[in-house]
């Protein structure tokens, strides 16, 4: 190799390293820094922020012509920002006739609408503490029909939980078998607040939280509403679904089979828990994290490891 061509490697070396070193963080950045990045980030991605590529991360050879949908994951192509978010709570308050209520170690015994309301008011506080007067918070109702519409986007906690609080319950005569989808998603639709795609200012997030066991959710009308949500990047839904104890008397394995369903872009967080009161509180909490700065489902992890051992173990080897 001649000194020539080695000084020009050696320059591009020092070019990539310098790019390198001055990328800037994602996270605390100013407006226009965050306006700069979405500018990047929009140049990038001409597929509304989502791109799919094959599930060993390597893009298909010229000569590849066919690929089935299971080789291939969603890969969302925007900034990593730290967005204001807006939440809405979806919480479904039908208590069925056959109803397991939460038992805690105490002896006290709660049902579940009342257990639901508790994690979602700690989800609140704890988010509005990590950053106050940032977030925003509305409120849906479901109940064995329809869906209502309780309260606006606030960031004032008290007046969101004021409305959390004024949930009752829905006790059928009668249950149904299905719930259609279709009447929620449209109400959603209707409503909720959406983000800009090329420059965004926040984050829209539906956290669906649905406690049937016998009542399989299924969309039989509307299921473009979730469609037309779901295009935009910036859109993400969760669900919590808190179901009786699976037995053969009830549905719950058909249930979340439709709970999981609703996940179309592989970006959704989707937890189940039963009646164990620590868990229920656990689920939401993992839910907390920004959904533009969490990994997929998949690829989270909550378990705490202790450096020290590490290190034992290590110097060990």
């Amino acid at each position: 190799m001649s000194d020539k061509e080695t000084n020009d490697e050696i320059q591009v070396i020092a070019e990539k390293l310098h790019n390198v070193t001055t990328i800037e963080p994602t996270y605390n950045n100013t407006p226009q820094q965050q306006q700069q990045q979405q500018a990047k980030s929009s140049r990038k991605s001409n597929n509304n922020g989502v791109v799919r590529h094959p599930t060993d991360s390597k893009r298909p050879d010229a000569t590849t012509t066919t690929a089935t949908a299971e080789e291939y994951v969603f890969i969302r192509n925007v900034p990593e920002l730290n967005l204001p978010e807006k939440i809405l709570f979806v919480i479904d308050t039908v208590r069925e006739q056959q109803c397991t209520p939460f038992k805690l170690g105490t002896g006290a015994i709660y049902l579940p609408l009342f257990m639901i309301k508790r994690v979602v008011e700690n989800f609140i506080g704890a988010k509005s503490t990590i950053q106050p007067g940032v977030h925003e918070y509305a409120l849906m109702s479901l109940d064995s029909y329809s869906a209502s519409w309780l309260c606006d986007y606030t960031s004032n906690t008290k007046t969101i939980i004021n409305h959390l609080e004024s949930i009752t319950e829905d006790v059928p005569d009668e249950e149904q078998k299905t719930y259609d989808l279709g009447l929620l998603f449209e109400v959603i639709h209707s409503r909720i607040a959406m983000p800009g795609r090329s420059q965004p200012t926040f984050t829209s997030r539906v956290i669906f939280i649905y406690g049937r066991s016998n009542s399989v959710p299924k969309f039989h009308t509307g299921q473009k509403y979730l469609e037309n949500l779901t295009e935009n990047p910036y859109f993400f839904l969760d669900v919590l679904f808190a179901h009786e104890p699976p037995s053969d008397d009830n549905m719950c394995e058909a249930v979340y089979a439709e709970i999981a369903a609703l996940d179309t872009t592989n970006f959704s967080y989707i937890f189940e828990v039963g009646r164990n009161a620590a868990k229920i509180h656990d689920n939401m909490a993992k839910l907390l994290a920004h959904p533009l700065q969490r990994p997929p489902q998949k690829d989270a992890s909550y378990t705490l490891y202790s450096m020290t051992a590490n290190q034992e173990v290590h110097t060990n080897v």
